[in-house]
């Protein structure tokens, strides 16, 4: 079950996104806009999911506790200075940065939990991060893309931390509960500095690309978490980084982007890398 877990995260966050841009371009809905709404829609899928489930209200301890309260507070740090780096930066520096993500939080996990290690997945994360940079580093940044690329940098170390934090917390919450505290923390925090009044033009074609690209994000959240569960941070991290593949043939065949030849090159050496240790 674990390698479906992350086939269907893979899977969720590509589809998603794809919504997301089909939304941008055909709705033409602002980044607020959109960010409160999937959040909103979000918090009622996952509602609904843990209720229509029936999932247990779990025993709180104080290591529960600590653990979630990490989890949120990893989470609104991430999101803070994402949105601060949407404000400085372009979507073509964003994904390269994205993409390495999996790589430091595999890293992350090899480093904290040694039943894990296996020196071809160590092998297979630094072949990934030269990759990376290859398929990006040919970039001339202005002075606010450089900025905007600090703020990227704090994403990817929160977000780094996020799978290993999982891991325990799995040990004492369901998946349900995690995802809920962290989706529920984020459209708090999104509540406080941009209320749903500043929510402009709400069109029904919005709100139903938004509802659906919510409900798939929900899909990969809760998938990624039960991956983890089942397989560990380090796998489902090396598995996860075949995600820039589908990404980037989505937005070229899809959604006829010009994506750049090094972004392709490198998904598919990406793939290749990570299906060598994990069929050896």
């Amino acid at each position: 079950m674990g390698l479906l877990y992350v086939l269907i995260a893979i899977v969720a966050e590509s589809t998603a996104k794809t919504v997301d841009k089909l939304n941008f371009r055909k709705n033409k809905i602002g980044a607020l806009t959109m960010m409160l709404l999937v959040f909103l829609f979000m918090s009622i899928w996952i509602s609904l999911f843990i209720i229509v489930t029936g999932q247990p209200i779990p025993h709180f301890e104080l290591i529960s506790i600590g653990l979630v309260s990490l989890v949120v507070i990893l989470s609104l740090t991430s999101n803070i200075f994402d949105v601060l780096s949407l404000k400085a930066n372009d979507l073509s520096l964003r994904e390269p940065l994205i993409d390495f993500t999996p790589i430091a939080a595999g890293l992350v996990g090899y480093l904290l939990f040694p039943a894990e290690r296996e020196p071809g997945f160590l092998l297979a994360f630094i072949l990934g991060a030269v990759i990376v940079y290859y398929g990006s580093h040919r970039r001339k940044l202005r002075k606010f893309q450089k900025k905007g690329l600090v703020y990227l940098l704090v994403v990817v170390a929160m977000e780094s931390m996020l799978p290993s934090v999982y891991k325990e917390a799995v040990n004492y919450l369901p998946p349900a509960y995690i995802a809920w505290f962290r989706i529920l923390s984020i459209f708090t925090l999104a509540l406080v500095f941009f209320p749903l009044k500043s929510v402009r033009k709400i069109t029904p074609s919005k709100l139903r690309y938004t509802a659906l690209s919510g409900a798939i994000y929900v899909v990969g959240t809760l998938a990624s978490i039960y991956a983890i569960k089942e397989l560990g941070v380090v796998l489902t991290m090396l598995l996860l980084l075949l995600g820039p593949l589908l990404r980037y043939s989505a937005g070229y065949f899809i959604l006829k982007e010009n994506v750049r030849k090094g972004e392709m090159i490198s998904s598919f050496l990406l793939a290749v890398v990570v299906m060598f240790p994990v069929l050896r």
